[in-house]
């Protein structure tokens, strides 16, 4: 019976390292930076939707996996926060502000195996206005790029961002 336990389990690891090696070589030939963009049409005037987008205290609040934000000391002039969710932590900063019409953020962790920024775009619609947001993402590590790419999906993140920030604006 131990015999065939082993054999299992072998025959488990040896799948695993050979998924491991796929996603690696797929990884390879997609290119490490990705561009990737969504919109939403908004019922509230630019102003109101930038008031959401800037205040960093409230993004768990409505942010689905995000379980705390913490300000930082502004470096170089840039405001910066560190976000925390389950897979650990992420540290961000304002890029550029031109209020209340384009907001660029972007990824201040220079140790991770990503990187990239978001550019919010505001533009007046009658009453509303449409939100535009601009994903230049990098996916330095090819398994990474693999699951990004074919699992998960490059848009998935600005998808996900854009739902939570309709919800919020219902």
């Amino acid at each position: 019976m131990s015999r065939w336990l082993w054999i299992g389990a072998g025959a488990v690891v040896a799948f695993g390292a050979g998924a491991a090696l796929a996603a690696a070589a797929a990884g390879r030939r997609l290119p490490v930076e990705h561009v990737t963009e969504g919109g939403l049409d908004l019922a509230q005037p630019p102003g109101a939707v930038w008031e959401v987008l800037t205040d960093i205290d409230l993004y768990p609040a409505w942010r689905p996996g995000l379980s705390q934000v913490e300000r930082l000391p502004a470096a170089g002039g840039r405001i910066r926060w560190r976000e925390y969710d389950r897979h650990g932590h992420t540290t961000y900063e304002v890029v550029e502000s031109e209020a209340p019409h384009r907001l660029v953020t972007g990824i201040a962790d220079q140790d991770l195996p990503y990187g990239g920024t978001w550019t919010y775009t505001l533009t007046p619609a009658g009453q509303g206005c449409t939100l535009t947001v601009t994903e230049r993402g990098e996916v330095y590590r090819p398994v990474y790029r693999a699951v990004s790419h074919y699992v998960l999906g490059e848009d998935s993140s600005v998808h996900r961002y854009l739902g939570a920030l309709a919800h919020r604006l219902a």
